[in-house]
């Protein structure tokens, strides 16, 4: 009774799966306008390295390459207090998305923060509906 259970058991098992491919790193270029302040190249810089370590998610492209994914710095300004805003743009293929970030402190831990988030944020814009033209 005992074999005719565990036979029983056996058959009914699943076979063993695969593990889930993982996806390709996504290339990915941060951009700054010449002549911009001193602040937009520390975000420049410092996204860029938060960029380069994660290189499960993201691959940081070389100048004169195409990449997938273009992060914008436009611009920064005051925020309320003691707070900056990043003012941002992601551009995927055609999509183009503004976004300020506001933050108060380390530009290095906010620029972690935001290439935590990216591939998320980059996925959304993917499966996004095109903005209407102006």
């Amino acid at each position: 009774m005992i074999l005719a259970t565990l036979a029983f058991v056996l058959a009914g098992a699943a076979p063993a799966q695969a593990p889930a491919a993982k996806a390709a790193p996504m290339s990915v270029a941060v951009d700054v306008a010449a002549g911009s302040s001193a602040g937009a190249h520390a975000w420049e810089k410092e996204l860029r390295a938060a960029l380069e370590a994660r290189k499960d998610e993201f691959r940081v492209v070389k100048p004169g390459e195409k990449s997938e994914l273009v992060v914008r710095v436009v611009a920064l300004t005051k925020g309320q207090g003691e707070s900056s805003v990043m003012k941002g743009a992601l551009v995927l293929g055609s999509q183009e998305k503004a976004f300020n970030l506001t933050y108060g402190g380390e530009i290095r831990v906010q620029a972690e923060t935001l290439a935590r988030n990216l591939r998320n944020l980059a996925e959304q814009l993917k499966t996004a509906p095109p903005a209407p033209k102006k």
